[in-house]
């Protein structure tokens, strides 16, 4: 358990046109393991120290994402990931190589931004972090499709959706603590994405109308009601990504 978390700011990233952007899978030189990392577009990378010589000592680790509730966040970043409680595709620790399939509100909880927080988000409207992982990839016990009933033909440019969950062994243990040396997971970063309207307005959310979404707040929690989500939908209200 770790009993602080340290931030890495000289690792922040701003991922966007005019800030750090790449197309395709990256070649940077950085040995990230063998699948594909593409720019996490729309999203700024807070950064956590782990390590010194990082790269050397996570040589060949691949990056992956983990959704979840505001009221989670800090109790895994302390004590580390439980195995899922709903095992659709079998006992593990689940993640994603798509940072667009981590952030359904299914996962990762759409939040209003109250007023006592502008001061931090400026002119954001709502909120939603998404966990930057590495994983070693030999633990990656299972690659399948997506488990949320999608009806479409793609939920992501860069991923299809039949490889788009990553189950991680979780070593029969009850959780696995990114402090563990010996953890086939850690936690590098917080994910963040702030817009001016719902983010469930954006183009690269329209995926989630042709999955399971629902307005209850054990499952989705999309932090609007979701009848009003959908006439702003209907009446094509347009939502942008705030990066001040």
């Amino acid at each position: 358990m770790k009993e602080e978390i340290k931030l890495n700011p000289s690792y922040n990233r701003i991922y966007a046109h005019g800030h750090t952007y790449w197309e395709g899978p990256i070649n940077d030189g950085i040995d990230r393991g063998n699948k594909s990392y593409f720019c996490p577009v729309g999203w700024q990378r807070w950064s956590f120290y782990v390590t010194d010589n990082f790269d050397q000592k996570f040589k060949g680790w691949c990056i992956c994402y983990h959704g979840t509730k505001f009221e989670y966040g800090l109790s895994i970043l302390l004590n580390g990931m439980k195995p899922a409680k709903i095992k659709a595709l079998g006992d593990g620790v689940y993640t994603t190589p798509s940072i667009n399939y981590a952030c359904h509100p299914r996962y990762a909880e759409v939040k209003p931004i109250f007023e006592a927080a502008r001061k931090i988000f400026k002119s954001g409207a709502y909120i939603q972090f998404v966990l930057e992982c590495r994983v070693y990839p030999n633990d990656i016990k299972r690659i399948g499709c997506e488990t949320l009933r999608f009806k479409g033909a793609r939920i992501d440019p860069n991923i299809k959706n039949e490889a788009i969950e990553w189950v991680i062994d979780h070593k029969n243990r009850r959780n696995l603590d990114f402090n563990d040396p010996t953890s086939p997971i850690i936690c590098t970063g917080v994910m963040i994405r702030v817009t001016d309207d719902h983010p469930g307005l954006l183009p690269e959310s329209q995926w989630w109308y042709q999955s399971h979404i629902c307005g209850k707040n054990k499952c989705c929690r999309i932090g609007i009601n979701l009848d009003l989500l959908q006439r702003k939908r209907q009446s094509e209200t347009i939502c942008n990504i705030i990066y001040d």
